[in-house]
């Protein structure tokens, strides 16, 4: 029986782009078992994957299919193939994911944060407590690692902080438009902060 072809997907692997590699793999398996198919001795699975290639990674996978065709009887064994065909070995995987977490940076959508640094962390097998609460305070701005510090929060366990973190940002009023909405006006009559010239008390008065 065929697997269902309901999934689609726009990702197509070059050659180049090994996370979409990760990806296509993990959706010919999930779409496989969608019929009960739990079996990666099966050519179809090969094919299937080989079908969202494209340029360099189609012109790769359709000579060395024509060169030895059982290079599909093995699943497993097929993605092996191709990422050695291609570079995207284990230990070059695993220093670019390290360089994304290290280049990952704090930002207004916090929960994207956390959850690119929960993709990051759990793919490098960084599961330790300490360690990640120490990687995201590097990351925070300084203004809210003096907020931490007001209210006397020393976190033990990631997930209490990253609740924290991120219940703090739902509360903040102006993180739909960023720091500048919180500047105060300045008057054009006197030129103090804090109002504007039609609300002036001091300043001149036509």
């Amino acid at each position: 029986m065929a697997p269902s072809t309901d999934t689609e997907t726009s990702i197509v692997f070059n050659g180049s782009n090994w996370e979409d590699l990760d990806r296509l793999v993990a959706l010919a398996r999930f779409t496989f078992l969608q019929d009960g198919d739990y079996d990666d001795n099966d050519p179809r699975k090969c094919a299937y994957l080989a079908s969202q290639f494209g340029g360099p990674a189609l012109d790769w996978v359709a000579s060395t299919y024509a060169a030895n065709a059982a290079i599909f009887e093995d699943f497993a064994a097929f993605v092996v193939a191709v990422k050695n065909a291609f570079g995207v070995e284990a230990t070059g995987i695993t220093a670019l994911r390290r360089g994304q977490l290290d280049n990952l940076r704090w930002g207004r959508d916090v929960p994207v944060f956390f959850a690119e640094f929960d993709r990051l962390t759990m793919q490098l097998d960084i599961t330790d407590h300490g360690t990640k609460i120490v990687m995201v305070r590097a990351k925070l701005p300084d203004s809210l690692k003096a907020e931490l510090a007001r209210q006397a929060l020393d976190f033990q366990n990631y997930e209490t902080m990253r609740e924290r973190l991120i219940a703090m940002w739902a509360l903040d009023p102006y993180r739909e438009h960023g720091p500048s909405s919180t500047k105060k006006p300045r008057c054009g009559s006197c030129g103090k902060k804090g109002h504007t010239a039609s609300d002036c008390r001091g300043g001149s008065k036509n």
